[in-house]
């Protein structure tokens, strides 16, 4: 292997990395060494868009690829670029870059996660209020409540958006019950909540219901998430908790799934597994997004 091949393996392999700091150091050096090594020009590329990609944004040309329903597929992209643009970068058509999708660098829940939880630590609790009364404003006129249904809300983490003021709006307007989640090992239940019950640590800093509070199974389950997408993908904390209690139980129908999160939590494209369940709505502070039929 000569010198220029093994040195354009190495920026190839930094570009394509998990460490954003190595993908810096490959766009860097790419641009700087591309005019002796034009073949360069593809590593800049490559790390450009995993930057992009690295901070919740389209890519530019093509070359980044996540997982949507068990299935690698393109990160999204910017629909501007053209194909002339990609091939002064030395890169294929886009419909190449497509049929190439099962070989390109993959972007994970992981990168996603740290860009969405620094968007959240930069809310103030101000902003969060105010959020937590549009949604509630939102979510009054959206969602359809029974009044033998259970509503599970959860008590936010630093940064969460608060679904407390829907879900006590939801109980008053039709009567319903309210739960909250209660964590126990590898196992997440929900006990019922009422006002002037108090209220013990439920796990990883939130609070619930004590245990001697009635367990109940949700009708409309008001989710936590870390980020959601344009379909209804929702990613979370990655412990699998509300993944598990998304799916119906034997006998029971489905229950509604209301993703509850402000605006800045969403991403062009949340990875998913086939198994995954996708969200029936969103509410953020701007409004409601209906998924599905």
């Amino acid at each position: 292997m000569g010198e220029a091949e093994r040195r354009y393996g190495e920026l190839a392999a930094l570009a394509a990395s998990d460490d954003p700091d190595d993908v810096d150091r490959a766009h860097e050096q790419a641009l700087i060494r591309m005019r002796e090594m034009p073949a360069l020009k593809v590593v800049a590329a490559l790390a450009y868009d995993r930057t992009r990609a690295f901070a919740g944004r389209q890519q530019k040309f093509g070359t980044q690829a996540v997982m949507c329903d068990g299935k690698r597929t393109m990160w999204p992209v910017d629909p501007g670029t053209t194909d002339s643009e990609r091939a002064k970068w030395q890169l294929d058509g886009l419909e190449g870059l497509r049929a190439q999708v099962a070989n390109a660098p993959e972007i994970k829940k992981g990168h996603l996660r740290r860009v969405l939880r620094k968007r959240r630590e930069a809310l103030s609790q101000t902003q969060l209020d105010e959020f937590a009364a549009r949604i509630a404003e939102h979510g009054g006129d959206s969602i359809a409540v029974l009044e033998q249904a259970v509503i599970a809300a959860y008590w936010p983490l630093p940064g969460e958006a608060d679904p407390r003021p829907l879900a006590r709006q939801l109980a008053q307007q039709a009567g319903a019950r309210l739960v909250l989640p209660v964590v126990d090992g590898e196992d997440m239940s929900f006990r019922e909540w009422r006002n002037d019950d108090e209220l013990v640590p439920a796990g990883f800093g939130t609070f619930g219901p004590a245990a001697t509070a009635v367990e109940l199974s949700p009708s409309i389950i008001l989710t936590p998430l870390v980020g959601f997408d344009g379909s209804g993908g929702r990613l979370g904390q990655g412990k699998g908790y509300y993944d598990r209690k998304l799916v119906p139980l034997d006998g029971l129908p489905e229950p509604l799934a209301v993703g509850i999160a402000s605006s800045c939590q969403q991403m062009p494209m949340v990875p998913t597994e086939l198994h995954d369940r996708r969200l029936d709505m969103v509410i953020t502070e701007l409004g409601v997004t209906k998924f599905g039929d």
